[in-house]
């Protein structure tokens, strides 16, 4: 396994408008590196007909280098944490619209067995309102102990104490123990997020009843939120939430 590369963007040359609707959609999903074939496509597309989605925050995505055409019609910034030969993982975000800024944090320590790094990306997007909504999506590091899960979730929320407007930090946690849920909803507390109360929660990839995805918000007014069953195509299902913007 190489060295990850830098972040991969690709942004449309055309687009309407300038700002997330008053009411945008957000879809959070693990793919579990299956978001390359007709399968997918054909999936994702159903989602897209479905739900009203604005923006994407996807885990465990693979890109190869004819990687433009992925996830149309959103821009996206994509930010690896693994290069194996002609494919690269890691963690996206995506939006209807262009992004104020994006940058990317790889974890400073390696999961246990398989050496790899983790990744968060962060991104800022305008409102309407004149305020700026910050996506931080990540995927935390999992077969390490607990004192390095904590260093590393702290690490992620250093990097936005210092956001005043609206924020939504979501993402595949890997929150499997109470040790780790606690700390989470400490340094959410800290932040003033709330955590997404979830429609069919029991859909939500969970290990020892200890749930691994979230969404965690503040600034904005969550309105509809539901676990998808996605089963088909990864071994997560998809969190959808709708929020408006006050």
């Amino acid at each position: 396994m190489l060295k990850p590369q830098g972040m991969i963007r690709n942004i449309f040359e055309s687009q309407q408008e300038q700002t997330l609707p008053p009411e945008f959609g957000l879809l959070c999903w693990n793919v579990h590196k299956r978001n390359i074939g007709y399968k997918f496509d054909l999936y994702f597309n159903e989602l897209l007909e479905h739900y009203s989605i604005d923006l994407l925050a996807f885990q465990e995505v693979k890109i190869n280098q004819n990687g433009v055409s992925l996830f149309e019609p959103f821009h996206y910034s994509f930010a690896p944490n693994i290069k194996f030969f002609n494919h690269s993982y890691g963690v996206l975000n995506g939006s209807r619209i262009l992004d104020k800024e994006t940058f990317s944090l790889l974890s400073s320590h390696r999961e246990s067995m398989i050496r790899t790094h983790k990744c968060a990306i962060f991104s800022t997007y305008p409102l309407h309102s004149g305020e700026v909504l910050l996506l931080v999506n990540l995927h935390a590091i999992n077969f390490r102990a607990n004192k390095v899960y904590n260093k590393e979730i702290e690490a992620i929320f250093e990097k936005i104490v210092h956001h005043q407007g609206p924020m939504i930090v979501t993402g595949d946690f890997n929150s499997w123990n109470r040790q780790r849920i606690h700390l989470l909803m400490k340094v959410a507390g800290s932040l003033h997020l709330k955590n997404s109360e979830i429609g069919q929660g029991h859909l939500i990839k969970s290990f020892m009843n200890y749930r691994l995805d979230h969404i965690f918000y503040r600034g904005v007014q969550l309105t509809e939120s539901c676990a998808v069953d996605v089963h088909r195509i990864s071994d997560h299902n998809a969190l959808y939430a709708r929020f408006r913007v006050v």
